[in-house]
């Protein structure tokens, strides 16, 4: 089982910058920097490819990180600590002036956990966003609750013959061995989504995706396919999916049987950006649960008084939750899943949460980078989720992990610029997704390479 330690690394990197196409910086330079833990994962991993040839070229800066959590990340910063920060949320007080964000990499936020006697054992919980926010608000206790119990009795939901968004619609209709697809769209439609490309993908029952189509809007689009039963058909309009369409009654979920036994919810200690992202989703998607608003502290966060029973339990980051998880029957956290892959052999699975096409989905880096598709990026490089993301597929708890760095001309900051330019034109691209992040792709990474040419522009 691999654990997070602090990454200090002193190895070079020509070969690597000269890989990326880079100029290395004139002069050796040692950047130090720190934060999110959420990231840590995979910026070891970037850290180590940079840093690897130090010895053969001493000349060439060096980088080092230590997972200390976004909040003291964002402290350090901001102190002069760091040279560079890691965040997985935005300052709300205490930002440095000439700074910009940068965003390097998103990720699916996984409600892991540990549960004994679970049957059939292979099969994960499978959890609402309302069953969430009542577990980690502490009114749900037992696992066997009613609310529980309900997620998880298989269900079957008519066909879903139509959906529609922006003044597009979709639709399914079977005949005989065909379905008949079509999209319409108005002129309102039409305008939004003007050059933009349809794709229709099919997931049959037994999860194989194909593609049935992939052309420019028009006011009016049909394509016949062979009938397969169960399957789904997604539409999507450049990045916006405009949701799932059935020609079948639909069973979702499985049944499980589940034991009586209590939970433990396990929190992050400290101030966190990934409890800021979570405690954003339970507050966007289950408002009347979750009645506060996101923080980087759980605690502050939390709707109402924080049980003092040993039911909440508090670890120091993604390593604490995840170990604490591991070592404890029912209990239950948040975190990157990398973290949680890691700890699979001592018991720990990632549960399916309901996304918004009623479908239970696991933490991956697809549906991770499919629910990214259609955020919103701003000016400053800040990325603003789009919780009424409708698709079957999509995984809705998600982060972006910020590099954070100086605009001043300096030695530090050009390595700074160095480093985050290789880290999205190189390292991410590579190996996110093998490591359980998802790589940014489209408008996000236009709008981070843009952001590192701030950084050392004077």
């Amino acid at each position: 089982m691999k654990l997070r330690r602090t990454f200090a690394a002193t190895f070079a990197v020509t070969a690597a910058i000269a890989a990326a196409g880079i100029s290395p910086v004139s002069a050796a330079s040692t950047v130090n920097g720190g934060g999110s833990s959420f990231i840590a994962n995979l910026v070891d991993i970037c850290s180590a490819q940079y840093n690897r040839n130090t010895l053969a070229n001493p000349n060439t800066d060096t980088v080092s990180y230590s997972s200390v959590g976004s909040g003291t990340g964002k402290t350090n910063f901001a102190a002069g600590t760091y040279k560079f920060g890691a965040t997985d949320s935005l300052y709300s007080s205490g930002a440095p002036a000439n700074f910009v964000y940068v965003p390097l990499v998103a990720g699916p936020i996984g409600v892991g956990y540990r549960l004994d006697g679970v049957t059939p054992a292979n099969v994960p919980v499978q959890l609402k966003a309302e069953t969430v926010a009542k577990i980690f608000a502490g009114t749900i206790k037992t696992w066997n609750d009613a609310a529980i119990v309900a997620d998880n009795t298989a269900k079957t939901t008519p066909a879903v013959k139509s959906t529609a968004k922006s003044g597009v619609t979709a639709t399914a209709a079977k005949s005989g061995n065909k379905v008949n697809l079509k999209l319409a769209a108005t002129a309102a439609g039409l305008s939004k989504f003007k050059g933009k490309t349809v794709v229709i993908t099919r997931t049959t029952a037994d999860k194989k995706v194909t593609d049935v189509l992939s052309t420019k809007i028009a006011a009016s689009l049909t394509k016949a396919v062979n009938y397969s039963k169960g399957a789904q058909y997604n539409f999507k309009v450049g990045t916006t999916s405009l949701g799932s369409v059935t020609v079948d009654d639909t069973v979702i979920g499985t049944t499980l049987t589940l034991p009586a036994t209590p939970i433990i919810v396990t929190y992050r200690s400290g101030t966190s950006g990934t409890t800021n992202n979570f405690t954003d989703y339970l507050n966007k998607t289950s408002s009347i649960v979750w009645t506060k608003p996101a923080n980087d502290s759980f605690t502050t966060a939390f709707p109402l008084t924080l049980p003092t029973d040993g039911t909440f339990q508090a670890a120091s980051g993604s390593d604490g939750v995840a170990n604490y998880v591991q070592g404890h029957n029912g209990a239950i956290t948040y975190t990157e899943l990398s973290y949680l892959d890691e700890r699979a052999a001592g018991g720990v699975k990632s549960a399916a949460i309901q996304n918004n096409a009623g479908a239970y989905v696991v933490p991956s880096s697809a549906a991770s980078a499919e629910f990214f598709a259609e955020a919103v990026v701003d000016e400053a490089g800040t990325v603003t989720k789009d919780y009424t993301v409708k698709s079957a597929t999509v995984y809705m708890i998600n982060a972006i992990a910020y590099g954070l760095g100086y605009k001043t001309a300096t030695t530090d900051n050009a390595a700074v610029k160095s480093y985050f330019s290789y880290f999205l034109n190189t390292c991410s691209p590579k190996n996110a997704a093998g490591a359980g992040y998802a790589p940014l792709s489209g408008a996000i990474l236009t709008k981070a390479l843009a952001q590192v040419a701030k950084v050392n522009a004077g």
